[in-house]
């Protein structure tokens, strides 16, 4: 998986990443008809600084997704791999969450519970689109968004409405053969006769048992109960103005791994046995939007408060069992305001957010932590005439951190970005870009915060610094009627990268090497009447001091993934009958060698080939009756997902790191009924 060093490339191009047009391919490719809210998130003539790809409500619904593996399956760029939901990650072009960021409505999911378990809890059916900004990239993408930006955007009640209906329902379930589950769904929603006020109420349950792999083995703690509460308020105040509140609750409940990433050990150092967990979220968020007529002025806000924890009965650390609770809020606000005079549209802003985090461990508080960063914006999108946009950017970022050990921790920094698009005729355009972000020190998950006779659970290097991305690209768009094209190459770099020099070490410090990735992409895509066919690749070498990056060393900073090709293939049939196709290839990832705290390991990573087949039936040629067929890993291929822990255990004393197979064969039957 080498390649040719990058850089000297990026630098003669000057600039980086994806343009416009590739976005608008992306757009189209997914049929998307969401306008106006993507034109609210997608910045003409960005490159690395803007939306790179959207995952249309089309494409949730017709892959039935119930997890983030489902969410991110036509994507080659993202991965969040493993069975049980409460374990995945989310990757970015190799970049771990702990290094992206994401948001629901723009509320950051900033914090983690356990760092063997996710900290993204979302379910699909709640939502409208996905945007994603792959790569350092744009000043408003965020806070701490070094490997790029993630948002996930719900459904407001009009998006539910039919026509010139004023109020209506769905009723919607869902089977999966695989573990023989189920999903319920009912959604209430309306608007008054003027179209000012609106509001939804959905709830959702799900009885999810333990599924079985490829092979027919079972998946220890893949089993949950799922309870989903969403509320959400929209008033139409004036012409251009919106404000919106929103209650949402998640709730897992379930016989889960100490460790859900590794596969079941009965005995010894490395036991990880089933435990009783409880997981919830809860989330409020405001968003006031006002449009105006003076162009200097069109403002938005948003402010949440999100709450995560997990209470489980201990059985690794307390024989018999005892309560852990560990648990993160965190509470945001961001302004923003965008200007548009002469040939500038100027997007600035102010983001500040608090985070707290607390363990309590057998009844007894153990320790708390609490962070908080403030971040100044500003992006100017410059259209210099018909055939050139060029973007440039800055932020500020302030981080500080009163730590487990009572040390003050804090860095602040500039995170520059510049990039270009230039439309070379009317088929092809050009675009390039150079762009950083940073992160300080924030709370660690909570179950770091334990004092063990009288020492704390992890410290902080007191003179930590902050983590830097530097990222650079270069794309080339086609867009010529039916067909659509790009393909880009880029590097990312993150220096002073914060984490433990070994997985067992809880020293945190800026480790010695960056993490650096190579890559490149390409994708295609064809479109005539009824028949969409779209192919996207994916390759990156991600490395630290030459050493392919895994998820056991990394963690939620970073891992490998082989080469990725997805192919998907959508017809519709007649008016009432839609079929589609998807596969995806994952390359091996050839043995390597490397030194871990003087111990000589040799792993790889076996490539694997899923693919996967879609019906959607609405005999009445509307959405009042819906049926969808999914058959999930069609041909029963039993892997080990790229995304997931690595499998160790050829390495004697490593036997126990091992990550859990992804499911085999799932046939998904859905029925939706709109009043």
């Amino acid at each position: 998986m080498n390649r040719p060093h990058l850089l000297s490339l990026a630098v003669a191009a000057a600039f980086a990443s994806q343009g416009v047009q590739a976005l608008e391919a992306q757009l189209e490719v997914s049929h998307d008809n969401q306008a106006a809210d993507l034109a609210m998130v997608s910045v003409v003539g960005q490159a690395t600084a803007g939306v790179d790809n959207v995952i249309s409500l089309e494409q949730l619904e017709k892959t039935q997704a119930n997890d983030l593996n489902d969410i991110f399956r036509l994507n080659p760029e993202i991965s969040a791999g493993g069975p049980v939901a409460m374990a995945q990650k989310v990757y970015v072009r190799n970049a771990g969450e702990d290094m992206l960021n994401i948001s629901v409505d723009g509320a950051e999911q900033a914090g983690a519970i356990f760092h063997h378990a996710g900290r993204v809890v979302i379910e699909p059916e709640l939502l409208k689109q996905v945007e994603v900004e792959a790569g350092a990239g744009s000043a408003t993408a965020g806070l701490g968004a070094l490997g790029g930006a993630v948002r996930f955007v719900t459904k407001d009640p009009e998006d539910l409405l039919r026509g010139n209906e004023n109020a209506g329902a769905t009723i919607k379930s869902t089977y999966y053969s695989n573990g023989e589950s189920t999903k319920h769904s009912a959604t209430v929603y309306g608007v008054d006769t003027k179209g000012t006020l609106s509001g939804l109420v959905n709830y959702i349950s799900a009885d999810l048992n333990n599924r079985e792999d490829g092979a027919g083995n079972e998946i220890t703690g893949s089993e949950t109960e799922n309870e989903v509460l969403f509320v959400k308020a929209v008033a139409n105040i004036t012409e251009g103005q919106k404000f919106s509140l929103s209650y949402e609750s998640l709730k897992q409940e379930g016989g889960l791994l100490y460790k859900p990433e590794y596969i079941p050990v009965a005995t010894g150092r490395s036991a990880n046995l089933i435990e009783d967990t409880k997981g919830e979220r809860e989330t409020i968020i405001a968003n006031y939007s006002l449009v105006s007529s003076n162009p200097l002025l069109n403002l938005s806000v948003n402010a949440y408060q999100t709450n995560v924890s997990q209470d489980r009965t201990h059985q690794v650390w307390y024989p018999g069992g005892e309560t852990v609770f560990g648990e993160v809020e965190t509470k945001a606000v961001t302004l923003q305001n965008t200007s548009e005079f002469a040939f500038n549209k100027v997007i600035y802003g102010i983001n500040y957010r608090e985070d707290s985090a607390q363990l309590i461990d057998a009844g007894t508080p153990t320790g708390k932590e609490k962070g908080e960063v403030m971040g100044i914006y500003a992006q100017d999108i410059i259209t210099v005439n018909d055939q050139l946009t060029v973007t440039t950017g800055l932020r500020f970022d302030d981080y500080a951190l009163d730590d487990l050990s009572g040390q003050k921790v804090s860095d602040s920094g500039v995170a520059p970005n510049l990039s270009a698009n230039y439309a070379i005729n009317s088929e092809f355009s050009v675009s390039a870009g150079y762009a950083e972000a940073i992160q300080g020190a924030t709370v660690k998950d909570s179950y770091l915060l334990y004092i063990f006779r009288g020492a704390p659970g992890y410290t902080n290097d007191p003179d930590l610094k902050a983590e830097r991305a530097k990222n650079i690209e270069v794309a080339l768009d086609y867009n010529a009627g039916p067909i659509t094209a790009t393909v880009g190459i880029y590097q990312s770099t993150i220096e002073d990268a914060i984490g433990n020099p070994v997985p067992w070490n809880r020293n945190m410090i800026n480790l010695e090497d960056d993490i650096e990735t190579d890559g490149y992409f390409f994708e295609a895509a064809y479109t005539e009447n009824a028949l969409n066919v779209t192919a996207s690749f994916h390759s990156a070498d991600t490395e630290v001091d030459g050493v392919a990056a895994t998820r056991y060393v990394y963690g939620s900073t970073a891992t490998s993934i082989g080469d990725t090709l997805v192919v998907d293939v959508n017809y519709q049939l007649t008016p009432a009958w839609n079929l589609g196709w998807s596969t995806e290839v994952v390359d091996d990832v050839d043995e390597f060698s490397f030194d871990l705290d003087g111990t000589g390991l040799k792993i790889d990573k076996e490539g694997y080939s899923t693919s996967d087949l879609y019906v959607r039936w609405s005999p009445m040629m509307d959405d009042t009756l819906v049926l969808n067929l999914t058959v999930k890993n069609l041909f029963d291929e039993k892997y080990l997902n790229h995304a997931s822990p690595e499998d160790y255990s050829a390495n004697a004393g490593y036997e126990a790191i091992v990550g859990q197979n992804d499911s085999g064969r799932d046939i998904r039957l859905s029925a939706a009924v709109k009043f």
